[in-house]
C-alpha cells in the first residue's frame, strides 16, 4: 500500500538533499501498480547531444562548457543514464496523444509502467539515484508539464460534466499522493530562469490545485512564502499567476466548443463525480495570502514608488491577483477578503507620469472594483469604510493634487481618439468611470451619515444636512469640472456639450460602463438635487433627462435594446431605470422641460418598453419580478397621457 504524502514507502525510499530526491533503486523484482505510471519520465535524464545546460542556468553536470577560456582541469561530475531513457519523449508523447481522446483505459499499463521501472542514474561517485525535474533538458521538461497540464485540464473538463474516465481519476491521485515529490520538485521549478518552463511549471501547479482540492498546507506556505524572500521578478510571477488562476477559476464554466454533454470514448470505464467545488482550494489559497498581505502590499508599494521594465509583468499580476480576490464574481466570503481592502490609498499616491499606462490600467481596474457601485455600494444603506476612504482619496486627488494632469499620453497628436499618435481610450474611460464612482459613494456616504443622526430634532437634520450638502457640493463641482476639462481636451466632444450627455458617448462601446456611469451620474444628481434641480451649471452637468435622452438616441430609440439589457445580468440596468422612473415621477416638471422636443420620441420608447414587459409577463416569460418597474412605466404614461391632453 502507498504510503502517506512525503513518507518514505516499501516501493522507493528517498531523502530529500538540495533540490533533487535521493533514492536506493526499486528492486527489479518487485510488482509496481498502475498509480506509479505517473512517475514515467521523472526518473529520466536524456543526453543526446554535446553541450547541454541545465534549466536553471548552470553548466550541465554530463557536459563541458563550450566558447569559455580555458581554466585551470577539475574533474567534473559525471552521471550515467541507464539505455532506456532514449524513450523518453516517445512515452510522453504517446501518453499526450491518449490523453487527447479524453480516456486512458486503452493505454497499456505496460507502457506506462516502463520508464518508472526502467531508468535510474549512476554518478561518478558510483552513487544510484534517480534524476530530478531540474536536470532535465528543458524540451523534456516542457513535454513532461505539458502532458500533466492536458491531464489535468481533461480532469478539470470532465469534472465539469460529472463524469470522469476512471484510470485519469486515478493518475490524479497518485500525483496528488506525492509519493515520490513531483509536486515539489515542479515547485522548485519556480527557481529555473527559463520562462517557458517557468510559465508551464506555474499553469501545472494552479490546475493540479484545481483538480486536487485536498492540497497539503505546506505546498502553500513554500510558494507564499517564496514571495517574501525573493527579490526575483520570475519567481514572484511563478507563485502570483499560479494563486491567480486558483482564485479566477469557475466551477462548471465549459468552452462552447466543448458542448452541453459528454458522452466518454466507447469502452472508457468512468466514474461519477457528484461534489466537484473549487471554494475550499480558493479560501486557502487566499488564507495563505492573508497572513503575508501586509509584507506583500509594502514590497510592492516598494517596487511601484522605483519602477523598473523588469518588474512590469510582476507588478501586472499582482494587481490583478488583487483585483481577483475582491472581485464580487470570485465568489469568496467578506471575512476572507476583507483584508484586502486595507493598504489601498497607498496606490493611489503612485499614480503619477514616471508610472506607465500599463500599470495605470490595471491600478484603475482594481480602484474600480473596490468601488463596485453598481453591482454593491449603490445597494447599501450603509457603506464599508475602505470604498469610503478610497473614494474620498480619489476625490481630494483630482481636485487638489491634479491627476488627471498625470493621465499619460495626454500629449500625443492623436490625444485619446485616435489618430497617428499614442491614445489609449480605455484608460480615460477607467478614469472617468473612477471619479463618477467616487464622487457618487462620497454623496451617498454623506446623505447616509446625516439620515443617520438619531439625536437631534428634524429641523437640525436638516440643517446639518444642508450644510453638509453644501461642502460636498462644492467639492464636486469642482472634480466635475476638471473632468469636464480633460476629457474635452483629449477626446473630440463639442465645447458646450454637458457631462450629462457625453458620458453616454465615452462609454458607448461599453455596455457595462456605460450604465454604472449613468447609475453613479443619477444618484449624484439625486442626492444633491433633493431640493430641487439648482440654478446653476451643475443642474445641466448632472441632469438625469438629459443623459436618458442621449442613451436612447444612442440606441436608436429602440426599445429592444432596453429589454435586453433588462433581461441580462451582465448591467445594473434594472436598478438604473428603476431609480430613473422614480425620479422622472417626482420631477416630472423638469423631465418634460429637459427633453423638449425629445419629449414624444422619449415617452414612445418607454411606453414600447412598458408593451414589450406585458407581452412577457403575461406569458410568464420574464426571468424576475419586474412589476415594480411596470408599475412606474404605467404611471409615467399616464403623466405623459394627461400632458398631452392638457397641452
Amino acid at each position: 500500500m502507498p504510503g502517506r504524502r512525503g513518507t518514505p514507502t516499501d516501493r522507493n525510499t528517498y531523502v530529500r538533499r538540495g533540490r533533487g530526491y535521493d533514492a536506493s533503486p526499486p528492486d527489479t523484482g518487485h510488482e509496481y501498480d498502475l498509480l506509479d505510471i505517473w512517475m514515467l519520465s521523472l526518473r529520466h535524464h536524456l543526453h543526446k547531444r554535446i553541450s547541454l545546460t541545465r534549466v536553471d542556468g548552470a553548466p550541465c553536470r554530463c557536459c563541458p562548457p563550450v566558447n569559455v577560456m580555458e581554466k585551470a582541469i577539475k574533474k567534473k561530475q559525471r552521471i550515467e543514464i541507464s539505455a532506456g531513457s532514449k524513450h523518453l519523449l516517445a512515452d510522453i508523447e504517446e501518453l499526450q496523444r491518449n490523453l487527447l481522446t479524453r480516456c486512458l483505459c486503452n493505454m497499456p499499463e505496460s507502457s506506462l509502467r516502463k520508464p518508472f521501472t526502467s531508468f535510474t542514474v549512476q554518478e561518478t561517485d558510483g552513487r544510484v539515484r534517480y534524476a530530478v525535474l531540474s536536470d532535465w533538458d528543458t524540451v523534456q521538461i516542457l513535454e513532461y508539464l505539458s502532458a500533466l497540464q492536458l491531464l489535468f485540464e481533461l480532469a478539470i473538463k470532465q469534472n465539469a460534466k460529472n463524469v470522469m474516465c476512471r484510470r485519469v481519476v486515478d493518475v490524479c491521485d497518485a500525483v496528488a499522493r506525492n509519493e515520490h515529490g513531483i509536486i515539489d520538485q515542479i515547485i522548485d521549478l519556480s527557481y529555473t530562469t527559463n520562462k517557458f518552463v517557468s510559465y508551464a511549471a506555474s499553469r501545472v501547479i494552479a490546475s493540479f490545485f484545481i483538480v486536487t482540492r485536498d492540497v497539503e498546507t505546506v505546498w502553500l506556505e513554500k510558494l507564499t512564502q517564496s514571495l517574501v524572500n525573493t527579490h526575483s521578478p520570475q519567481q514572484m510571477l511563478f507563485t502570483l499567476d499560479a494563486v491567480k488562476r486558483v482564485v479566477e477559476h469557475k466551477d462548471g464554466s465549459i468552452h462552447p466548443e466543448d458542448g452541453d454533454t459528454y458522452v466518454p470514448p466507447l469502452g472508457c470505464n468512468t466514474f461519477v463525480i457528484t461534489d466537484f467545488d473549487s471554494t475550499t482550494i480558493k479560501a486557502m489559497c487566499v488564507k495563505a495570502l492573508e497572513s503575508k498581505w501586509t509584507i506583500l502590499v509594502t514590497k510592492f508599494n516598494h517596487i511601484l514608488g522605483s519602477y523598473t521594465p523588469q518588474y512590469a509583468s510582476v507588478i501586472i499580476t499582482f494587481l490583478h491577483l488583487w483585483e481577483t480576490i475582491i472581485s464580487v464574481k470570485a465568489n469568496l466570503s467578506v471575512i476572507d477578503t476583507k483584508t484586502f481592502y486595507s493598504q489601498l490609498n497607498n496606490l493611489v499616491l503612485l499614480l503619477n507620469a514616471n508610472v506607465p499606462g500599463v500599470i495605470w490600467r490595471h491600478l484603475l481596474r482594481l480602484f474600480n472594483e473596490v468601488l463596485c457601485y453598481g453591482s454593491t455600494l449603490a445597494l447599501q444603506d450603509v457603506l464599508p469604510d475602505e470604498p469610503c476612504s478610497l473614494a474620498h482619496l480619489i476625490v481630494r486627488a483630482v481636485k487638489d493634487w491634479r491627476l488627471l494632469d498625470a493621465l499619460p499620453y495626454r500629449h500625443g497628436s492623436g490625444r485619446f481618439g485616435g489618430g497617428t499618435s499614442e491614445g489609449d481610450r480605455p484608460l480615460l474611460q477607467k478614469m472617468v468611470l473612477l471619479v463618477l464612482k467616487s464622487v457618487a459613494v462620497t454623496v451617498r456616504e454623506t446623505r447616509s451619515d446625516s439620515s443617520d443622526s438619531s439625536n437631534s430634532t428634524l429641523s437640525t437634520e436638516v440643517e446639518d444636512l444642508d450644510e453638509d450638502m453644501a461642502v460636498i457640493e462644492r467639492s464636486i463641482r469642482e472634480v466635475l469640472r476638471q473632468l469636464d476639462q480633460c476629457v474635452k481636451a483629449l477626446m473630440p466632444f463639442h465645447p458646450e456639450m454637458p457631462l450629462s450627455q457625453w458620458v453616454v458617448q465615452m462609454f458607448h462601446d461599453q455596455d457595462d460602463f456605460l450604465i454604472e456611469g449613468m447609475v453613479c451620474c443619477l444618484d449624484v444628481a439625486m442626492g444633491l438635487f433633493y431640493r430641487g434641480p439648482p440654478q446653476n451649471d451643475l443642474g445641466q452637468m448632472l441632469s438625469p433627462t438629459l443623459t436618458f435622452v442621449q442613451f436612447i438616441r444612442a440606441v436608436s430609440h429602440d426599445p429592444g435594446v432596453l429589454l435586453d439589457l433588462l433581461v441580462s445580468n451582465e448591467t445594473c440596468f434594472l436598478l438604473y431605470l428603476l431609480r430613473f422612473l422614480k425620479y422622472i415621477k417626482r420631477n416630472w416638471i423638469e423631465f418634460v422641460t429637459c427633453c423638449g422636443r425629445e419629449l414624444d420620441n422619449t415617452m414612445t420608447v418607454l411606453i414600447r418598453l412598458r408593451l414589450s414587459i406585458d407581452r412577457l409577463v403575461s406569458k410568464n416569460l420574464f426571468p424576475y419580478n419586474i412589476i415594480p418597474v411596470l408599475r412606474l412605466l404605467e404611471k409615467c404614461e399616464s403623466f405623459y397621457e394627461g400632458n398631452v391632453e392638457n397641452g
